[in-house]
């Protein structure tokens, strides 16, 4: 066994979590900061999104220089700190590493820019110009075409997949393999335990002469050419291969938003050099509002679905059963806060410590988001004007051009944009939640709930989490197989099992009292979110209720 098949990862966005010098943007010395508090919630490893030196394009997605630090977060000196403190109270690190694309600021790109005979060319994708025009009409999934004018030949593109200012890497050049491969090895020999390989599934591209069918706009988003072709695994090998050596146990957490359960389990089959574990951004369980088709599905309304979630963990468990771990999470960077997405009842802490319990004691890795720990809720600007990020701009421009108010579109946004995830976390009372003495980069009216009050209160959700950790700790919870059992439709219900001990959770999806048969056993309650009576193997579960149990095998 690994360490990171016991993992519980803590995602943490190092802009907006600690500020230490009052500029409003968080820096790793504000890591270091809350270090111990992240040992005592009962996490062991943390997973930093980009931290690299960045134009801040796609809020550091967008790499310039991979072998530094970007001054607005820190300094190496700062990296090693954080390093040799985490490392002292058993905590592992996990870097973001964008491994797809990069700045057109980085100097590989600007070489191969400004000269034709640059080492640096064939770093990234290039094409001659087809009758004029792009090479083909692929869609970009920031919008428009996946092809941008070389800026000094203008009959001659380069592809990007992302923004514009993000070039794709040419990973058939075996160049680009190693070079990324280096990265990886610096950063390992700064003691880093892992990384989260960034849209790894987008590394091979498919025959450019071939144009998308899909007619319904200029330039479709059609991932059939440029995500999880069989090209992938080729390319991550010599790059995962070459990592490994150095470093047998480094963890590759690797990032796959559309990944079925069996490309997850291609992706981490064992010796084959790939991922150790895959995440996905599909797997919560949720069904859309479809019945308005001028709203992109992305900002449909939604609420999770108990049938869903059951059919959709089945099938990971099953498909990745002697293969590897699922990663469990309610959310990340990249979409709303779980809380507001899910359109919940909110303001019953029930509710968050249920979601919790359903999903973290399950076979796999949890990963939870800062803030998630608090019941934190997401931001909600005042105006449309507020927001930046091109999927929000995208759906403004064209919800005004079909006539929507701006009030409209400013909920739609508010409940689904992925900013709105990204604001500050929240410490303490102060102005600014203690997060900083200025307004952070990212500010909008929150629920006022915070660290200092919550560490107050035995029965708040912080102090539920920190209970949670622990319990998924045991054995049963953390090596154990899982049987979804058969319930009626409010249940969600499962066992865990090891030859020496059972868990069994149970969760009450519905605002009625509810009676649930355990199975034969002598079961003790180790973690519930209302009070538990249980009469000759009748469990009286409250509404939104859930409890976890334990019995010797």
């Amino acid at each position: 066994m690994n360490w990171y098949d016991k993992a519980i990862i803590y995602q943490i966005y190092p802009k907006s979590f600690q500020d230490t010098n009052n500029d409003g943007i968080g820096d790793l010395k504000g890591i270091i900061k809350r270090l111990n508090y992240v040992k005592d919630m009962g996490f062991n490893t943390i997973w930093l999104n980009p931290i690299f030196v960045s134009p801040q394009v796609d809020n550091g997605y967008d790499v310039s220089n991979y072998f530094a630090i970007d001054p607005i977060l820190g300094d190496t000196n700062d990296f090693s700190e954080m390093i040799e403190k985490a490392h002292r109270l058993g905590l592992h690190i996990i870097l973001d590493l964008p491994i797809n694309h990069t700045s057109d600021q980085h100097p590989w790109f600007q070489d191969a820019v400004e000269k034709d005979n640059s080492i640096f060319k064939d770093y990234y994708i290039w094409h001659k110009e087809v009758n004029g025009h792009e090479p083909n009409n692929w869609g970009s999934f920031f919008g428009g075409s996946v092809w941008e004018k070389n800026p000094h030949n203008p009959k001659e593109y380069y592809f990007h997949l992302f923004d514009k200012r993000m070039p794709d890497l040419n990973w058939k050049n075996p160049e680009v393999q190693k070079s990324i491969a280096d990265i990886a090895k610096f950063w390992i020999e700064k003691g880093v335990d892992g990384f989260r390989l960034d849209a790894f599934i987008h590394v091979a591209k498919a025959n450019f002469a071939q144009n998308s069918l899909d007619n319904s706009t200029k330039f479709p988003i059609d991932d059939q050419f440029y995500a999880k072709l069989p090209k992938v695994k080729n390319y991550m090998a010599g790059f995962v291969k070459e990592i490994k050596q150095i470093k047998p146990d480094v963890f590759l957490f690797g990032e796959a938003s559309s990944a079925t359960a069996r490309d997850a389990a291609e992706y981490t089959r064992p010796n084959e050099h790939v991922c150790d574990v895959v995440v996905n951004s599909d797997n919560y369980g949720e069904i859309f509002d479809d019945s308005n088709a001028d709203i992109p599905r992305f900002f449909q309304s939604r609420k999770l679905s108990l049938d869903s979630l059951k059919k959709t963990y089945v099938t990971w468990e099953s498909v990745l059963d002697q293969v590897s771990l699922p990663t469990l999470t309610w959310g990340n960077h990249d979409i709303s806060r779980v809380l507001d997405r899910l359109n919940l009842p909110v303001n019953d802490s029930r509710v968050t410590k249920l979601l919790a319990t359903l999903l973290f004691l399950q076979r796999g890795i949890p990963v939870i988001y800062y803030g998630e720990e608090i019941g934190m809720h997401g931001l909600k600007y005042e105006h449309i004007s507020n927001f930046h990020d091109q999927r929000a701009l995208d759906l403004i421009k064209t919800l005004r051009q079909k006539g929507y108010k701006d009030s409209n579109i400013l909920q739609l946004l508010n409940n689904q944009d992925e900013m709105t995830a990204r604001g500050p976390m929240q410490w303490d009372t102060s102005k600014y939640y203690g997060f900083s003495k200025k307004q952070p980069w990212n500010w909008a009216k929150t629920e006022p709930i915070c660290v200092d009050e919550e560490i107050k209160n035995s029965n708040s959700i912080m102090m539920f989490y920190r209970e949670l950790l622990k319990i998924k700790q045991h054995d049963c919870f953390t090596n154990g197989n899982f049987q979804l059992l058969i319930t009626k439709p409010q249940f969600y219900a499962y066992l865990r099992k090891t030859p020496q001990q059972s868990g069994l959770v149970v969760v009450n999806f519905s605002d009625q009292e509810s009676n649930f048969n355990l199975p034969v056993g002598k079961w003790h309650t180790v973690l519930a979110n209302s009070d538990v009576q249980v009469v000759d193997g009748v469990l009286k579960i409250q509404p939104w209720g859930s409890c976890a149990f334990e019995t010797k095998s």
